[in-house]
């Protein structure tokens, strides 16, 4: 379970949850053909969160990583919770068409 506080009061989200909100907002990306992993890691407050994604041959790397990074940081922030880091790994590469 991972607690932060807000103007509303302290809010509690399971780990199971967050990790499915995270692969989805990380798989809606373009260039995301899909993810291998989630780990969510408490720091206080914050939380540093570790993706293995699969990419599309075609696309470019540092963009789709951006992309992802910004758009999950984003929506959590945007909810109250800070994300301290977001680390992207690529594990595999799909040849099929996005």
């Amino acid at each position: 379970m991972i607690s932060y506080s807000n103007h509303l009061g302290t809010i509690t989200i399971s780990k199971k949850y967050l990790i499915k909100l995270v692969t989805s907002l990380a798989e809606s990306c373009f260039g995301v053909s899909g993810l291998n992993g989630v780990e969510i890691v408490e720091a206080g407050e914050a939380v540093d969160i570790v993706l293995k994604i699969s990419a599309a041959e075609s696309v470019n790397l540092p963009a789709v990583a951006n992309a992802v990074s910004h758009k999950v940081s984003y929506e959590l922030n945007k909810s109250g919770l800070n994300v301290r880091s977001i680390r992207i790994y690529t594990d595999a590469l799909s040849s099929t068409d996005i």
